[in-house]
Parts: structure tokens; C-alpha cells; sequence
């Protein structure tokens, strides 16, 4: 676990000095950089969490204002003694736009200068280029297993900071699952992170109070979907015991829109931004065993989770629907690659055939999961093909494409990555028309390749 004295020291590499000032006699202190969440044009959803129980206070003003005191407003909220001590707040009446700089108070003690925030434009308007960052696979130990290292290269978080800080144009990130590992029993004995509600979220306050993840953290609004190391045991389906505690720990981190739907209990959640519509899917708590024999009723997402998904796709007015899950939807089960939509097919068959037949224009898929990163193509007569940027790992272990893997007809050979590396989507004009580009990245910031995946 991340000591007081590293989270005070990353903290004052954020420029977040005020972090000691935050302690009171009880030594109650942000546990972690505030997070960014969901974001309108008129309101904001910020993470917090403390050491302990505490009363927050967070004040906030556009950071344009010139006289910062008449124009600062204050939102209190408890921080409750469940463990968590954490809350996701939501800062409406925000003027479209606009940039915030926040402070954070704990029970009533001085605040200095914290981090900053955006709305977007008010609706309606002529959609502006924006930028996503995107990685998944986030091991955040370093051991050696297998003669390799299994997590490694933990400077892609400050990497990924850097290019926030210097971009031009407006962005956040998406986290594509495994954003963390809940470890297994270990040699000496110690149970397995997933074994007990208590364990698992001392692992999320753990690794969320990393002092190697800060920046990163502070350096964007962040929306995150979900696979099966933060959800559960390797492979984790609906079967998994604690799958509530699982979704009530998620929620209680992660700042996204409101997740689930009408029958559909679990993660899933859709925003839009500009002239995109996101749809994040959850791949885990409706998920039937992934060994189980295949049939028509056999199902990752569930038949609930299918028609919000197909009747937000239809329903939809934004150019680009992007499609978010865990696990990868294009690929196919080779070389004994069992983990995928693949293992579906009576519930990925026809979705597939119904959106060939659907003329929705503009929709792309991610994913993550595999250690590797992969772009696939889907070709449909008569319609623009439909891409997936699986990207993967950000600081996992690698694992290397079989043969049989590289010889899938969807895969673009030419774009699979074997290393550690993160990615961006990024929405532009070109001419008259809006195109969605891709890009991978290795760990240094360093550019792997550029490839266009929707014009619309």
C-alpha cells in the first residue's frame, strides 16, 4: 500500500501542494487525487475519498474568473465510515464551455488549489475535434513470473499525463477493463483479493492511491468499463459470489454516468461527447460461463443487455456509436483463445447480422483483455466495414499472437502490437466529413501506427 509520505510526494509533483494542509488532528487526508468523471455541458461528477470519515467541502470557480472569490461556489458531502470513505459528486449549474479549478477541504481545515475540470459545449452547436485516450491491462506490481516480468514499464502512466498536458485539443480517457488485478491466493498463504468483500476493496484503495498513477488521474476526466481482474476470479462470469459487492465497489470509484438500465442491473452506461455516443458494456455480470457448451441461449451480455444496446444504436443521432467492452468482439476462438465474444456465437451471430442489416452508419467497437493489441474489420456488403481497436496491455504481460491467431480474416496483421503500449481515438473534420482515427502508441509516447476506422 502507497504511504502517506508517497501520496504527499506525488502530490507535490502534481503541484498539489496543499495536500499536507488537508491532515487534521485525527490525520485525516485525501487518500488520492481527486478523479474527473462523467461531464455535460452543464454539470461534472468528481471522485473524492479520505483516510477516514470526513466531512469534504469542495469549492469551486471557472478558471477564467477574475475576482475567484465572488465567483466561487461550495458543495459539502460525507464521506462515510464504510471503509470506502469515498463519494462520486455531482457539480451541476456549471456554465458550458468552461474550465474549473476545484479545492478540497476536510472537515472545515484549509484547502489550496486541487485540479481543474471542463464542461462541454452546450448542445447543438458544430461538433469540435476531440481526442480519447484508451488503454486496459493496467498490472500495477512489478513481479516476475514465468522468467519475465509481469508488470512493468509503469512509466506509460506518466507518459499518457504528459501528452494530456500538451494536447491541443479537448479530451478524457477510457479505461477498457482490468484497470486493476485482484490477485490471487499467494505462496505464503494469503487469500485470494476476490475471497472476501473486505479484501477486494482494500485492493481498490491500494492500487487508486498509487503514487505512479496520480498524475494520470489528475490529468483528465476518466469514464471506465470493466473485465474480469476487476470484477472478479480470471474469467469471472455471473457466477461469481460477491458479484454485488464487486458493482457496488465499482461504482463507488469509478465517476461514470449512470450505469444499468431497465432489467439490466450491472455497469453498463452510455454518454455522449460531441458528435460521438459511447455505449460502455458490461461483459461480466450476466455472463455465462465461458466453457459452457455452446447453444442459442449462451450469452456474454444477456438478452436485456442486447436490446439497450441495439435500441440505443438505432435510436441514436450522434455520427460516430462507439461500442465498448471488455472482452473482444470480432475475434475468434484459435489456438485454444477461449476468452471472447467468439465463445457466444448464438448471441453474437445475430446481433452481428442484425446490425449488417441495420444501415447504421459510424459505429466502431474497443476492447481490451488480450496483452496484446489487435484492429479487426468487419466487413458488411454494401456498407461501410466496422472496425475494432482492441487495445492492450498498458503494463501486464505480453503475450504473442499464435499463427492461427494471425491468420483470422478480420485481423490487420500489419496493425497487431507485441508490446506495452497505449492508444488514442480521436474525431475530426476532414473536408466535409467527420472521420474517427486510431492511433497506438508504445510506452515512451513513441507513434506505432495511424488508421482511420469510421468517416462519416
Amino acid at each position: 500500500m502507497a504511504t502517506r509520505r508517497q501520496v504527499l510526494q506525488s502530490a507535490a509533483l502534481l503541484g498539489l501542494g496543499a495536500w499536507p494542509a488537508l491532515a487534521r488532528a485525527g490525520s485525516v487526508a485525501l487518500a488520492a487525487v481527486p478523479v474527473a468523471g462523467h461531464f455535460t455541458h452543464d454539470a461534472v461528477r468528481l471522485w473524492v475519498q479520505a483516510t477516514g470519515e470526513a466531512r469534504a467541502t469542495i469549492a469551486f470557480r471557472p478558471e477564467a474568473a477574475v475576482a475567484a472569490s465572488a465567483a466561487e461556489r461550495t458543495v459539502d458531502v460525507t464521506l462515510p465510515g464504510d471503509r470506502l470513505h469515498a463519494a462520486v459528486v455531482k457539480l451541476g449549474g456549471l456554465e458550458p464551455d468552461t474550465a474549473y479549478r476545484y479545492r478540497v477541504s476536510l472537515d472545515g481545515g484549509a484547502a489550496g488549489e486541487h485540479g481543474r475540470f471542463r464542461t462541454s459545449p452546450a448542445p447543438g452547436g458544430t461538433p469540435r475535434d476531440f481526442r480519447v485516450y484508451l488503454g486496459s491491462c493496467a498490472y500495477t506490481e512489478t513481479q516476475t513470473r514465468g522468467g519475465s516480468p509481469y508488470g512493468d514499464e509503469m512509466h506509460v502512466f506518466d507518459t499518457m499525463a504528459a501528452q494530456m498536458g500538451a494536447d491541443r485539443l479537448p479530451h478524457f480517457m477510457l479505461w477498457l477493463g482490468d484497470n486493476l488485478y485482484l490477485r490471487n491466493a499467494s505462496r505464503t498463504g494469503a487469500p485470494a483479493d476476490w475471497s472476501s468483500a473486505a479484501l477486494m476493496q482494500a485492493r481498490y484503495r491500494d492500487v487508486r492511491a498509487l503514487p505512479f498513477l496520480q498524475k494520470l488521474l489528475a490529468a483528465t476526466h476518466h469514464y471506465a468499463i470493466w473485465d474480469d481482474h476487476d470484477y472478479g476470479p480470471n474469467n469471472a462470469d455471473r457466477h461469481f459470489a460477491l458479484k454485488d459487492e464487486s458493482l457496488r465497489l465499482f461504482g463507488g470509484y469509478w465517476p461514470n454516468p449512470d450505469m444499468g438500465a431497465s432489467g439490466v442491473p450491472g455497469t453498463c452506461a452510455r454518454f455522449r461527447q460531441e458528435d460521438a455516443e459511447f455505449f460502455l458494456l458490461d461483459s461480466r455480470f450476466h455472463r455465462d460461463p465461458e466453457k459452457a457448451p455452446a447453444d442459442a441461449t449462451k450469452a456474454m451480455f444477456g438478452e436485456a443487455q442486447m436490446r439497450w444496446l441495439r435500441d440505443g444504436l438505432a435510436k441514436s443521432k450522434a455520427a460516430f456509436k462507439v461500442v465498448c467492452s471488455g472482452s473482444q468482439l470480432l475475434s475468434r476462438n484459435a489456438n485454444g483463445v477461449t476468452s471472447g465474444w467468439h465463445s457466444y456465437e448464438g448471441e453474437r451471430a445475430p446481433f452481428l447480422a442484425w446490425l449488417a442489416g441495420s444501415g447504421i452508419p459510424g459505429v466502431i467497437f474497443l476492447s481490451g483483455d488480450r496483452h496484446n493489441t489487435q484492429v479487426f474489420r468487419l466487413d458488411i456488403e454494401g456498407a461501410a466495414p466496422v472496425h475494432e481497436f482492441s487495445c492492450s496491455p498498458l503494463t501486464s504481460k505480453l503475450a504473442a499472437l499464435s499463427d492461427a491467431e494471425r491468420a483470422n480474416p478480420r485481423l490487420l496483421a500489419p496493425l497487431a502490437v507485441e508490446k506495452r503500449n497505449f492508444g488514442t481515438l480521436e474525431f475530426a473534420r476532414l473536408g466535409g466529413r467527420r472521420v474517427a482515427t486510431a492511433r497506438c502508441l508504445d510506452t515512451r509516447g513513441e507513434p506505432l501506427w495511424t488508421q482511420a476506422l469510421a468517416t462519416v
